[in-house]
């Protein structure tokens, strides 16, 4: 069995991903009003999503036939972005037996050429564990046969729609940051749970919601510290979030998600700071 299937949140991304000679690797993906927000910047969760994709095809080199799970991802924005596309790159900051790390640029434009000299959007942390292969792990190729350059596209999975319509997020309480989505097969990922990148769109939705209520503005979610700690059944995953601090400028709330259809296991925990994203 393969992953992503053809119909799936990550194809819908088009995903551009090229594996560098230096051992970094760099994942580039154009952007369209589907995966923006109201004012017309791109989710902090697609961003989020993307430098998720950009330090897992780093490591992936390293750790063949082991596979990896995101146990921690913290990113912060520098401003907002609008451009047609986006391009990260990863490097790898500790490759351990059990615990790796990878920090993560993102920049604005497309192709490879000249990185250094494009736009910062973004900068990111992300900590992965190790995990040994079991049976029922999708294949993958060893490294030696795998292309520099994968495009993970597919017609199938061309978007129509927005994002979060989709995915199917529905908002429950605004107020109280109460976002569900199912775990359905165009969100899971290779474990069976709902994908990571998922989770911090879930994550961004709750707060945006929770302090557009309380200010009474177009906050939008501009950094965001997430660590998983559990995976999720079938659902519904639900978020709730719990304001830490507000002013007329930002809004800081701690945003918990948890497995509704599983006696509310707990499945990540979030701080995301909202506000006017320049």
């Amino acid at each position: 069995m393969s992953y992503p299937p053809d119909d799936h949140f990550l194809r819908a991304l088009e995903t551009e991903i090229r594996l560098e000679a230096d051992e970094s690797a760099t994942a580039q993906i154009p952007i369209t009003p589907h995966l923006c927000g109201e004012g017309g910047a791109v989710r902090l969760g697609v961003i989020a999503t993307l430098v998720d994709i950009a330090g897992a095809s780093n490591l992936s080199e390293f750790i063949y036939p082991d596979r990896m799970a995101t146990v921690s991802l913290s990113l912060q924005s520098r401003r907002a972005a609008r451009c047609d596309q986006l391009v990260a790159r990863s490097a790898l900051l500790r490759r351990g037996s059990r615990q790796l790390m990878v920090s993560v640029e993102v920049r604005e434009g497309g192709g490879q050429a000249d990185f250094e000299g494009r736009p910062s959007v973004a900068q990111a942390l992300l900590g992965f564990s190790r995990l040994q292969r079991r049976a029922d792990h999708p294949d993958l190729p060893p490294p030696a046969q795998r292309p520099s350059l994968r495009r993970m596209a597919h017609p199938a999975a061309r978007l129509k729609q927005s994002l979060l319509e989709r995915a199917g997020l529905r908002v429950v309480d605004a107020a109280g940051g109460v976002v569900e989505i199912e775990n359905h097969a165009w969100v899971r990922n290779s474990f069976g749970t709902l994908n990571g990148g998922m989770v911090a769109i879930l994550v961004e939705v709750a707060a945006e919601q929770a302090a557009r209520a309380e200010l009474g503005s177009e906050a939008v979610a501009q950094d965001l510290e997430l660590h998983y700690v559990g995976q999720s059944g079938a659902g519904p995953i639900r978020s709730r979030a719990t304001r830490l601090r507000a002013d007329s400028a930002q809004w800081v709330a701690r945003v918990e998600v948890f497995d509704a259809g599983a006696g509310g296991k707990l499945m990540a925990v979030a701080n995301v700071h909202a506000g006017l994203l320049a």
